[in-house]
């Protein structure tokens, strides 16, 4: 008897849908929500006006401890599709959260080749929990800071965009095509005038720029804080300044939103600029979010080393 209850229980799950995602209904809009700002901002650029997108946490919320609250879930239940950057990053479990909601979940550094992931930093992302109970993996999550990882997630989004919302399916790969050439036209454009730098070191807030520096032939020689939001103990400060001085240098690249004293202190200590780099995890996103952010990034850095 038992066990006939228990199959009918699972017929009458499977009746009601229990499990699947939910599919694009005929005159619906594709309804996306992304896990960051970055992710957000791409998806803007590959949808155009064939998907909403949005932002599954607020605007301003710090990526790196959302959880979402009921209403977050309550929005997210009236989406498609979730992007998430994967490698770790999120705090959340994204796997349970889209699947009670019933959205398809895209991880869109899951088809990123090994090759071209960096290793986390032993005392950067790798075994840390940036104080939220959270590990990263062995790989440095910040793809999307290298203009090549962030076309390559950007064909990732217009993918899964199209596999739910095949009508405008065209439109998503040709928008995410377009983004890609954009941005190596605007990685060739930099590398050049990056390349003619005589001093290329700098340090950072924290580990989030190793696929930036790597793109541009920079050298991230150190970093300000070992975790987002932790402040360096003075041994740490004492380590870092002797490292600028014997990496000669030139310049110290703080966060929007970061408390910025730890770093001016450095800064004012070795003689070196203080300046800013925006990793790209907090703020409004539009179609042009990500392109005009990344510009702004190379700009600050000819403008700190030259």
């Amino acid at each position: 008897m038992k066990k006939l209850v228990g199959i009918v229980l699972v017929l009458l799950v499977a009746a009601c849908g229990g499990g699947a995602t939910k599919s694009l209904q005929s005159g619906e809009k594709l309804v996306v929500m992304a896990s960051t700002f970055h992710l957000a901002a791409l998806a803007k650029a590959v949808c155009g006006e064939d998907a909403d997108v949005q932002l599954l946490p607020a605007e301003g919320a710090d990526p790196h401890s959302f959880e979402a609250k009921a209403s977050d879930r309550a929005r997210l239940e009236k989406a498609h599709l979730l992007l998430i950057n994967g490698l770790k990053l999120e705090t959340f479990e994204a796997g349970k959260l889209a699947a009670s909601a019933r959205v398809t979940l895209a991880d869109c550094s899951a088809g990123i080749e090994k090759k071209f992931l960096i290793e986390a930093e032993e005392e950067g992302h790798e075994g840390h929990d940036h104080d939220h109970g959270h590990d990263h993996g062995a790989s440095d999550p910040h793809v999307w800071l290298s203009t090549e990882g962030a076309a390559l997630q950007a064909k990732a989004i217009g993918e899964a965009c199209a596999k739910i919302d095949s009508a405008h399916a065209e439109g998503y790969r040709k928008r995410a095509e377009e983004l890609a050439a954009r941005l190596k036209k605007l990685r060739e454009e930099y590398v050049g005038k990056i390349g003619a730098l005589a001093n290329k070191s700098f340090v950072t807030d924290h580990d989030a720029f190793a696929y930036f520096a790597r793109e541009f032939g920079l050298k991230n020689v150190g970093h300000i804080r070992k975790l987002p939001g932790k402040e360096p103990t003075v041994e740490e400060r004492s380590t870092l300044e002797k490292l600028i001085k014997e990496t000669g240098a030139k310049a110290i690249f703080i966060e929007p939103g970061h408390d910025k004293a730890a770093a001016e202190a450095v800064a004012k200590s070795v003689g070196v600029r203080l300046a800013m780099l925006d990793p790209m995890e907090i703020g409004k996103p539009t179609p042009t979010a990500y392109e005009d952010s990344m510009r702004k990034n190379l700009e600050a850095v000819l403008e700190a080393l030259k």
